[in-house]
């Protein structure tokens, strides 16, 4: 009895090795296929089965007979082609055929080839290939590019070799792109530009003059910004400098390539050359007025016109709490002792400290064209953060933040005890909330003056 449960149990063990076998399945799978004289299906299961168990002999058998059979099929539609002289669809055929017997080849199948058909397919590639190259200089000429690039990529497809193809269907991409790029160029439209000579750079880096033409763009676009000293209107010492140097180096890393951003070195310099100060650029219309002498767009006035700092603690206070403990007690109307829960008034040291940095920054953007301000916008940011680390010296797990109220225990004070088990920490230091305030300013800001200078 035992051994025929065993010889059960391993025949079961087989069956599931059998059936989580994936490449036994596809060769039972193909085997079935070609019984019902599917020789598509049947190879191409033995070719997955390949792909799962390379040098299967199952497998590669079945690949081989079935295999020859698909590619002579192939050929024969490749024959009807040719006797019906349809240039286009013999080659194309001719190409599936060659696709698929290197595919076979690959895991390791070799199919049989006939050569006879070689002769044929060259033959008719090199008159099929002859009218489209024809075809596709006629479609440059009359700068229909998008077609030519379409006849060039069949061209390619049959022999990449062919005279110039390559160039041709590199040219039928970036001379349209180019053609556009110039007129934009032209329009003072240096965005699009920049955007098609980039296109056409991408295709081709020694395309005609494209790379003037896109240095150009960027020359003729740029949008120059000058980035005054942050004022400070308020009390506190040093928070300007922060702003303003996180302000420069956000502009410098924005994506916009036309944007150039004159820092307070490079305007003192300029204005220097006016015979100008940074100190008469009080409003926007005395910043307008500079800006356009030494050449600049815009010019971006920024200040502070609101700073709290409030540095609360540590402060330790002595908090009332009532710790359960239980007494064994008998009562007057029975000898048996009982337990009961009483509370006892206790207090606990709870340490505190809060740190708080409260920041309110106004910018205006001003055209020096116009001398208007076109875009102005106050950003407030405010950073608070706040500790409690409390100690208690008896049974933590008992302790209740009040008393019970109808002689009831109250439900067990999961937050108020886990104020016991907090490691303690050191909050955020001033200087840590000022750099993440600056930074989140100069993000806003940076956002607010590039989708105004995109428009």
């Amino acid at each position: 009895m035992k051994r025929s449960n065993l010889i059960i149990g391993l025949a079961c063990v087989f069956i599931i090795i059998a059936s989580c076998n994936p490449s036994k399945k596809f060769i039972k799978d193909a085997n079935a296929a070609a019984l019902a004289g599917d020789h598509a299906a049947a190879a191409n299961l033995y070719y997955n089965a390949l792909l799962v168990k390379p040098s299967d002999p199952t497998a590669l058998k079945g690949l081989k007979e079935h295999g020859d059979i698909v590619l002579q099929r192939k050929f024969g539609e490749f024959g009807k082609y040719v006797v019906a002289n349809a240039e286009e669809e013999s080659v194309n055929q001719y190409l599936a055929c060659k696709k698929y017997f290197n595919r076979c080849q690959k895991v390791g199948v070799t199919l049989e080839w006939t050569n006879l058909y070689d002769d044929v397919y060259e033959e008719i590639k090199n008159a099929y290939i002859t009218k489209k190259y024809e075809e596709g200089l006629l479609l440059m000429k009359e700068n229909k590019y998008e077609k030519a690039e379409l006849i060039f990529n069949k061209i390619a497809n049959a022999d990449s070799t062919y005279k110039d193809v390559t160039v041709l269907r590199i040219k039928s991409i970036a001379e349209p792109l180019y053609q556009r790029g110039t007129k934009y160029l032209t329009a003072e439209n240096y965005k699009e530009a920049l955007g098609d000579f980039d296109k056409v750079l991408a295709v081709d880096i020694n395309y005609k003059n494209t790379k003037f033409l896109k240095e150009e763009t960027l020359r003729k676009g740029a949008v120059g910004l000058g980035v005054l000293p942050v004022q400070n209107q308020t009390q506190s010492i040093g928070f300007d400098q922060k702003l303003y140097q996180q302000l420069i180096a956000t502009l410098v890393k924005n994506k916009n390539p036309f944007l150039k951003v004159i820092d307070r070195s490079a305007l003192e310099a300029m204005l220097r050359e006016q015979q100008l100060g940074m100190s008469g650029l009080v409003d926007p219309e005395s910043a307008a007025k500079a800006g356009l002498l030494i050449g600049l767009k815009y010019v971006l006035m920024t200040a502070i016109s609101d700073l709290v700092y409030e540095d609360i603690g540590p402060i330790t206070d002595s908090i009332v709490a009532f710790e359960a403990f239980t007494e064994t007690i008998t009562l007057p109307t029975s000898s048996f002792p009982q337990s009961v829960t009483r509370f006892k008034k206790v207090k606990y040291a709870d340490t505190f400290q809060k740190r708080k940095l409260y920041y309110r920054v106004f910018y205006q953007l001003v055209s020096t064209q116009t001398g208007q301000v076109v875009a102005s916008e106050v950003i407030s940011e405010e950073r608070i953060d706040e500790f409690h680390n409390s100690k208690y010296n008896g049974n933590v797990n008992a302790l209740y933040p009040e008393l019970p109220k109808n002689n009831q225990l109250p439900p067990k004070p999961t937050e108020f005890r886990e104020q016991f088990n907090q490691v303690k920490r050191f909050i955020t230091s001033k200087e840590e909330m000022t750099h993440e305030i600056c930074r989140s300013i100069a993000e806003k800001l940076n956002a607010d003056i590039i989708l105004y200078i995109d428009k």
